[in-house]
């Protein structure tokens, strides 16, 4: 008995050993060390605030913009695509930094027409601030409350007069619109608790109007007119919906909009564009745990139909949307227990928080993986759900949740694929920004290549087929578009274009 007892034994750890070997680790093309750039001085990781990758000079050459607000921090950083050249950090080292932690992406909007784009930062200080190309200050807005505004700013042109339209919601309930110069037009009434996540802007219901979405923490998803601030209806989750995003997008083909959304009892809900539930999705195993901040979306195995990968407390999940109601796919894990089990290297943690995930080709074989952040970097088989790629080192600070999401994409027009992350260190100087590569080539299919929204303009967009969902504009989170709202689509965009003219 003791033989067969030590043969199966034998047999589990060479099963370990032989996954184990079959994972590779991701190539480092460059780290950049933020502390190193700034002697005397020390930069940890930042919150929710991972990189945006754009030319936001016209040089021809990328820019990486992020946030940090560990040690001597609290600023937004800006470095070339080659990994080592720094062009600014805002506000200035020899100034104070920003007034709370940059809590989101930036967003990119070319705020008065030039063709030049601006960036847009919010945060935990209570000020919205508009920043030209070469980190200087064009306008700030400061909230009302004093409050915190968490999720990036939406722009876009929602009553067709050729400027674009700002849409921020504050940490006490509100929501404001601004104009392209930073001033107020309206405020929202207050919902019961405060919105950490971003609004989205859509015409959920087709009438021709834009919409305004958000998910709030006392437990409702809000849709308001983007035109006058006023209810047109809301939904309760039955929980908190923890900086989470309101993804809105044609899940089943009907060609109808849905608002899918997320909460703490580990439910996802797919609700009508006039707010009735259409389907709710709860934990196969009957566990209940926080899914927070934003969840991936895209066809991850090629069968046709929509799949959102999922991070929360108690287990990573792939469940089908583009059906009549979720299933939920075979593989889901825990990353905590493949950690202990010797799957993948130790410290690594399923946790709710930790919701950074993308779905890209990383490794150029033309099936989708899902880039979970857990909290190091962990490349997952979109159809199968074997791991096949991570990356760690002695320097990444392990057994806690990652604080920021990445990027996927070609950042040095190199034709590989990259994913650039920022991984908090076991101290502060050990935090580094990576551009990780399993050398796949690059245009490369992705659905969600940045966490929760887009940077690109949608004249880029539409001319990239390797981006297999698009946005309505810079700044949107991705979504398909129904095929029947296209042509409009158009229209609306070539009268914009007429306008500028």
């Amino acid at each position: 008995m003791r033989k067969v007892i030590l043969l199966i034994g034998l047999f589990a750890a060479v099963a370990v050993l032989s996954q184990v070997g079959a994972v590779t680790q991701l190539t480092v093309k460059w780290a950049y060390n933020t502390s190193a750039a700034i002697p005397g001085k020390s930069f940890g990781a930042g919150h929710q605030s991972p990189v945006t990758v754009w030319d936001i000079d016209g040089d021809g050459v990328n820019e990486i913009i992020w946030g940090t607000r560990r040690g001597d921090s609290k600023r937004l950083w800006c470095i070339k695509a080659d990994g080592k050249t720094l062009k600014w950090i805002y506000p200035p080292i020899a100034e104070n930094g920003l007034p709370g932690d940059p809590t989101s992406k930036v967003s990119l909007v070319d705020v008065n027409n030039d063709g030049k784009y601006e960036i847009i930062l919010g945060g935990r200080g209570g000020v919205l601030h508009c920043i030209n190309a070469d980190g200087s200050v064009r306008w700030k807005f400061n909230n009302p409350q004093n409050s915190e505004m968490h999720g990036g700013a939406q722009a876009l042109d929602v009553d067709a007069d050729g400027k674009v339209d700002f849409f921020i919601q504050d940490s006490v309930g509100f929501i404001y619109r601004l104009t392209n110069d930073g001033q107020l037009v309206w405020t929202s009434f207050q919902c019961g608790k405060g919105n950490q996540g971003q609004t989205t802007i859509c015409d959920i219901d087709r009438d021709g109007e834009y919409d305004v979405l958000w998910a709030s923490q006392d437990f409702n998803v809000y849709c308001i007119s983007a035109q006058t601030g006023s209810e047109k209806w809301r939904f309760n989750t039955g929980a908190n919906l923890q900086t989470n995003q309101v993804i809105v997008a044609d899940v089943n083909k009907d060609g109808e909009y849905e608002a899918i959304v997320w909460n703490d009892l580990c439910q996802v809900f797919c609700i009508s564009f006039f707010g009735t539930e259409v389907w709710r999705w709860d934990n196969p195993k009957g566990l209940q745990g926080r899914i927070c901040i934003c969840q991936a979306m895209g066809d991850v195995d090629a069968d046709g139909s929509m799949d959102m990968a999922i991070m929360s407390d108690v287990g990573a999940y792939v469940i089908d949307i583009g059906g009549a109601s979720p299933k939920t796919k075979p593989y889901s894990c825990n990353f905590t227990d493949m950690s202990l089990k010797g799957t993948i290297p130790a410290g690594a943690v399923t946790q709710g928080f930790s919701s950074y995930q993308l779905i890209a080709d990383i490794d150029g074989d033309n099936n989708q993986e899902i880039l979970w952040l857990a909290p190091y970097p962990i490349v997952m088989d979109g159809k199968t759900g074997a791991i096949e790629a991570y990356y760690l080192n002695d320097n990444v600070a392990v057994g806690a949740r990652q604080e920021s999401g990445g990027w996927f994409g070609d950042v040095d027009k190199d034709g590989k694929s990259e994913w650039i992350v920022e991984l908090n260190g076991k101290s502060h100087p050990q935090t580094m920004t990576y551009c990780l590569t399993l050398n796949g080539k690059f245009p490369a299919d992705s659905p969600w290549p940045e966490y929760y929204h887009s940077a690109y303009p949608a004249s880029y967009q539409n001319a990239q087929s390797w981006l297999t969902l698009k946005t309505p504009a810079s700044n949107s989170l991705w979504f398909p578009m129904p095929e029947v709202l296209l042509p409009a689509i158009a229209a609306m965009i070539g009268v914009a274009l007429l306008r500028r003219k």
